[in-house]
């Protein structure tokens, strides 16, 4: 079943006139074969040619899957443009930032302390007191040496926003990212490329389960779409709006080109055939499939019962070996 507000988003270009020109806003106006495959996908999607693109299809295309989506689950919370480390299994990326940004030198604040305890009369206590701020600068300026080495040195990797987020969330606990979504009305190299490097930092980076991640558009290359679905585990689907109006376009453009060897169907075939280019449905599926809430691999308390009945058992089998040793 294909997104029911895919074609509404659709229209062509304006020009700087702001005429209509024969360019559909998902195709590259300076590729024919772009243009051709674009205006094949219109004409199965019914999009008349005298309707505009609009301004800026990437962002109600975000508008419409959330407002789609959001009643069909509503105990999920789903939103745009949030970043991974608002969840659960990217938190710990949080840490250092956090530390870079909020550190403070204790030298500085050892020296602030120092010339106000100048300024106290002679006594035995302001004497005891600048004794103990001269060696806690001693101690502390190691530390600040240390901090100074972890703020330069320590890398710092940046994780894009996710443009649509399901999570679940619970009171008094991080929200933990079950689905993240790529959304992009049509794909450039460099945009396909971030979409491939943010999901292999969310799968190498995590603590915890692997949200399911991937990618939404209306492109309809094949050579953009293989750069995503064509063998790359970074991106676990590619889902289009509407694939089945992609494949009767594509079919319509490979009878006019001779033969069977025309490259983009090659390339769309085996991505086809690979299963990773999925219709909008199988995004809904996914959707109302995940879980509410993860069930603990164990019971809550059972590591820390572990751990005492370890020290019980420990403690009982010194108490033997000390029991032995007397008696020899």
């Amino acid at each position: 079943m294909p997104a029911p507000f895919a074609a509404q988003l659709c229209g062509f270009r304006l020009d700087k006139q702001q005429n209509i020109t024969r360019f559909p806003n998902t195709s590259d106006a300076g590729d024919p074969g772009s243009v051709e495959l674009g205006r094949a996908l219109f004409e199965e999607l019914g999009v008349p040619e005298d309707r505009p693109g609009g301004n800026d299809p990437g962002a109600r295309l975000e508008e419409a899957i959330q407002g789609h989506l959001r009643p069909m689950r509503s105990d999920l919370v789903i939103r745009r443009s949030r970043s991974a480390l608002e969840f659960e299994q990217y938190a710990h990326l949080r840490v250092f930032p956090e530390f870079k940004d909020g550190h403070v030198n204790a030298g500085t604040t050892i020296e602030q302390l120092r010339k106000i305890a100048e300024k106290l009369p002679p006594s035995g206590p302001a004497t005891r007191l600048m004794t103990s701020l001269n060696s806690a600068a001693t101690k502390f300026a190691e530390q600040d040496r240390i901090s100074e080495r972890l703020k330069l040195y320590m890398p710092e990797e940046s994780l894009l926003r996710l443009d649509l987020t399901c999570a679940t969330e619970e009171p008094g606990k991080e929200s933990v990212l079950r689905l993240g979504l790529s959304s992009k009305w049509t794909l450039r190299t460099d945009r396909a490329q971030d979409c491939v490097s943010q999901g292999s930092k969310l799968a190498s980076q995590r603590r915890g389960p692997m949200p399911h991640y991937a990618v939404i558009t209306m492109e309809p290359r094949p050579a953009m779409l293989k750069i995503l679905a064509d063998g790359s585990g970074s991106v676990d689907y590619v889902y289009h709006l509407d694939r089945p109006a992609l494949i009767r376009a594509m079919d319509k453009v490979r009878s006019r080109k001779r033969g069977k060897n025309w490259s983009p169907g090659i390339t769309f075939d085996r991505l086809l055939n690979q299963g990773r280019i999925r219709d909008y449905d199988d995004l809904v599926k996914a959707v109302q499939s995940l879980p509410l809430a993860l069930r603990p691999a164990v019971q809550e308390g059972a590591v820390a019962a572990a751990e005492e009945e370890a020290t019980r058992r420990g403690e009982a089998d010194e108490g033997l070996e000390e029991s032995a040793l007397f008696r020899l």
